[in-house]
């Protein structure tokens, strides 16, 4: 088996240490002879940056690195071009002053790199740009410019809106020179993992074309169900004897926890590919990608904003998925574009998107985060928090459920809560979610809806929320409406739960009553 490249982006790098590539040059190929100036926005980690040094290579002529691959046999033309690659995450901008700095000095470096006898500006990066485009045009007859990453200073500055719209600002100058060498420059490919079109940033290049939601490009970062089979079947099977399963089991297991990523009105959806390799090296199932790196601003974001955050009934307009505004970053529209929630569904009469979490890795993540969010708790304590919680639940040890309940919506600021019964129930399905215990929301019967049904070895728990009543009401309802007989054929213990939370001025308390049928 190849190695894995699970810490390699360099494309020329990869085919020349022999890792496994999976094949996209089709995707380049269609991108280099079909247009000129393209957008694609995707989550961080899911292969831009290894897409983008990959079109490098092509544009650059070095077909020996593509030997044995899809545009080897193509009638691609190899052209050579001066190529201008710019990665705004890895040039330490924190402000205009380091964003016009850093530009100038990478443009100053290609320049060397070419060994072109010419001195660029070192203030103005409009200006070393423009130098630098001719002299590659008089050199190599052809320009590409390909920038990676292009929102990453403006994401990282978002708590600071004077700051984040100072940068934006920059950045649309910087797209403004380009647009103006558009006689000189032949090829454009901008990355990202937002698109701040609605703030201006593009105005100044409005022939981009925006690739994001094209359903030509659904599978261009990703793995699709195809390119697993066709690639990953010996890891697969490796890691199945090793853990004494089946292929067939491993892989349905591996597709829970990391497919599901859609980008397009299509049903074309593809496996995280940071999270799938690591699983597959590691020979395990984690949190990979979650665990690389929660951005700040979403956290703080969270922290402010999402108190019932409710994934399932998500619903957007492609408008508002495509593009931000600075001034105004709605949290929803963040959390797909970073890779939170995915398009579940299309609506062709509205033009509507459902969206809702990918898949088992992101969900139990996101409502831990959440979670901490909400609760002012940190990861650590809440992690020990949700194992303590779903081993009381195993053990029906009622004391102890109650006493974590406590621990951790006590934590909860006053100005935060909510003085209604769907606040908790939204609480402690992610509690349930973070936990990894098995949960129903308003489970339906004939005779009512059950707000929450857990699932633990050898018990369900059929549970009834109260707010500002008492836990024996809530037990009352689930006998007098029989919510438990749909489970009374399951053959395990069936636990009725009442949870009823108190919440006055300056006092919260949690009622818990219970009763073994």
């Amino acid at each position: 088996m190849l190695k894995l490249p699970l810490d390699i982006s360099s494309f020329a790098q990869l085919r020349r240490l022999n890792y496994l590539y999976v094949d996209k040059t089709e995707y380049a190929y269609n991108l280099i002879t079909g247009g000129r100036r393209f957008f694609l926005a995707r989550p961080r980690r899911f292969g831009k940056s290894l897409f983008v040094s990959m079109l490098q290579e092509a544009l650059t002529g070095n077909r020996d690195s593509f030997k044995n691959l899809w545009i080897d046999s193509s009638d691609f033309a190899w052209k050579q071009h001066g190529v201008i690659v710019l990665d705004l995450s890895s040039m330490g901008i924190n402000d205009v002053a380091s964003f016009d700095k850093g530009l100038c000095y990478t443009l100053q470096k290609i320049a060397e790199d070419y060994k072109l006898a010419i001195s660029l500006d070192t203030v103005k990066p409009e200006l070393a740009l423009n130098g630098l485009v001719k002299a590659l045009h008089k050199k190599f007859g052809a320009v590409a410019v390909l920038i990676d990453e292009y929102d990453n200073p403006i994401l990282h500055a978002l708590k600071d809106v004077e700051l984040a719209t100072a940068i934006r600002d920059a950045t649309r100058r910087f797209f403004a020179a380009i647009k103006a060498l558009d006689a000189e420059i032949d090829f454009v490919f901008i990355t990202g993992i937002s698109s701040f079109s609605k703030a201006g940033v593009f105005s100044g290049m409005n022939n981009l074309q925006t690739i994001t939601l094209d359903q030509r490009y659904a599978g261009i970062c990703g793995y699709t169900e195809q390119e697993i089979a066709s690639n990953f079947s010996n890891y697969v099977q490796h890691w199945a004897h090793a853990s004494q399963t089946s292929s067939e089991l491993l892989r349905q297991e591996i597709k829970n926890w990391y497919n599901g990523y859609r980008f397009s009105k299509s049903d074309v959806a593809v496996y995280n590919p940071f999270s799938l390799m690591h699983a597959l090296a590691a020979q395990e199932f984690r949190n990979f990608w979650f665990l690389s790196g929660t951005p700040t601003f979403l956290v703080d974001m969270m922290r402010r904003e999402s108190r019932t955050f409710d994934a399932e009934k998500l619903e957007v307009s492609e408008d508002s998925l495509g593009a931000l505004d600075v001034h105004a970053a709605p949290l929803v529209v963040l959390l797909f574009q970073a890779g939170y929630l995915t398009i579940v569904d299309y609506d062709p009469s509205n033009h509507f998107y459902k969206l809702d979490y990918p898949n088992a890795e992101v969900k139990v993540a996101f409502q831990k985060y959440l979670l901490q969010a909400i609760t002012n708790i940190n990861v650590t304590s809440l992690e020990i928090l949700a194992k303590d919680f779903k081993a009381a639940l195993q053990k029906r040890d009622m004391a102890e459920l109650r006493d974590i309940l406590l621990q951790l919506f006590s934590h909860i600021p006053y100005q935060l809560h909510v003085k209604e019964e769907k606040y908790y129930h939204s609480l402690l399905i992610m509690l349930c979610i973070a936990s990894g215990v098995e949960v129903s929301s308003e489970y339906s019967t004939s005779d009512g809806r059950i707000d929450l049904i857990l699932h633990v070895p050898n018990v369900i728990y059929v549970a009834e929320i109260k707010f500002n009543k008492s836990a024996a009401q809530a037990i009352a309802q689930i006998k007098e409406r029989g919510y438990y007989k749909p489970f009374l054929a399951k053959n395990k213990l069936i636990v009725l739960l009442g949870l009823s939370f108190v919440r006055e001025p300056h006092h919260f308390d949690i009622e818990l009553e219970h009763e073994e049928l």
